[in-house]
């Protein structure tokens, strides 16, 4: 019988509501391992306009993330990494310029992240697994309200 390694657990924070996330590091390894290196996160909230019900933060990094665990279907819970297009921008520059590597998570239904062109393919690297609810009562809140900050860390 083989082990089970034990996941790693991190803690999603967004005003007062908090949340636990799995990240999956069986399927992706490379963003994980990356993910958990650059914790502890805490930037400025942000919610999408054009995809749903998904709030994220910008990351400060010029580190380049690889395709791993990609899927256009995110759902409620989703913890994903993924490149968000800038507006406005020539395809031609560097994807630091044209693109914003960022990372969040979808907490209501009939969401879907959208490029310039249609379904964009995200970086699936953890599920939230306690406190969905607290985030999807504190989000809308703070989209009418002001967005303060998202902090994820090591739980």
């Amino acid at each position: 019988m083989g082990q089970t390694r034990p996941m790693t657990r991190v803690q999603i924070t967004l005003g007062s509501a908090e949340a636990v996330a799995e990240l999956d590091e069986k399927d992706a390894p490379k963003t994980t391992k990356w993910l958990k290196e650059m914790l502890p996160i805490e930037r400025q909230a942000m919610h999408s306009m054009e995809s749903g019900r998904e709030v994220y933060v910008v990351l400060d990094t010029s580190h380049g993330i690889e395709e791993e665990n990609q899927t256009i279907y995110q759902t409620v819970g989703d913890l994903i990494v993924y490149y968000k297009p800038a507006i406005f921008v020539k395809p031609k520059w560097p994807r630091h310029i044209r693109d914003f590597l960022v990372i969040g998570f979808i907490y209501e239904r009939d969401s879907a992240i959208r490029g310039m062109s249609g379904p964009l393919a995200t970086n699936l690297v953890g599920k939230i697994t306690e406190g969905i609810d607290a985030l999807a009562r504190e989000a809308p809140r703070m989209r009418r309200e002001g967005f303060g900050k998202m902090r994820i860390s090591l739980a």
